[in-house]
């Protein structure tokens, strides 16, 4: 019995290693993002049937709170293997941002809201009920608060304002003129590959179309995706959520 526990221990240390070697390679050799997304205009009847039903029923529950559809936008493939669907919603009264978005990919489809507060380029927070921790890098400026417990609109809506009465300490938000809405998305989905590249993450190819993982955004981004360090990020994202759900007396 010990021999045969000794000799699982060494397969697992060993399928472990390469696992660690070979990810890494397999992940940097596939992973491509768009240098330049273009979010394309679109009318929800055209979208695909899940992503449609999705959209639309969160945004008649977003109108409750004076939040008006601007456009629905396809984001079409942001990487090779995953697209995405939006609505985008603003409110002129409280020059807050929110979007109801669908993606699809081979492994997943999946749906999500969004609050977005942004005071300045040094400056935004983003509330949204996103499942699972991210793989990449997050933006030093960027207060991101994922919280897949949270089910409805309204308790969303009410823990982002309380967020950002913390965070910003009074700076006014902003948002751009009536007409400019689409084209201020497309910059803030563009901002993400140039600050991955200023941090190290990844690099534009030679094509400029895409960026591509550097060795450490490659290493970094397959490590926290293999057991069990995946498991320990989802169960801190989880510890985490709930700590700002009680503290804000939202609890689910």
């Amino acid at each position: 019995m010990m021999h045969f526990v000794h000799v699982l221990l060494v397969y697992v240390f060993w399928f472990y290693i390469v696992l660690f070697l070979l990810a890494p390679i397999v992940l940097r050799t596939r992973f491509r993002l768009k240098a330049e997304v273009e979010p394309a205009v679109m009318p929800s009847s055209q979208m695909p049937e899940l992503a449609r039903e999705y959209i639309e029923a969160r945004v008649a529950d977003f109108a409750n709170w004076n939040f008006e559809p601007v456009a629905c936008v396809s984001l079409g493939n942001v990487t090779p293997s995953a697209g995405a669907y939006m609505a985008l919603l603003s409110n002129a009264h409280t020059s807050e941002w929110a979007d109801a978005t669908f993606v699809v990919s081979p492994a997943r489809k999946f749906g999500y809201i969004e609050f977005i507060t942004r005071c300045s380029e040094q400056m935004q927070i983003d509330t949204n009920t996103s499942p699972g921790a991210p793989v990449f890098f997050p933006v030093p400026q960027h207060h991101i608060f994922r919280l897949p417990p949270v089910s409805d609109v309204f308790t969303l809506y009410r823990v982002h304002r309380m967020l950002v009465t913390e965070i910003t300490h009074g700076a006014l938000p902003v948002i751009p003129s009536a007409g400019e809405e689409v084209a201020e998305l497309k910059r803030r989905v563009n901002r993400y590959g140039p600050w991955q590249q200023e941090h190290g993450y990844m690099v534009l190819d030679a094509s400029g179309e895409n960026y591509r993982l550097t060795w450490k955004g490659a290493i970094l981004g397959a490590w926290r995706s293999i057991w069990p360090i995946s498991v320990l990020r989802a169960w801190r994202q989880r510890v985490s959520n709930q700590a700002i759900l009680n503290r804000l007396g939202a609890a689910t």
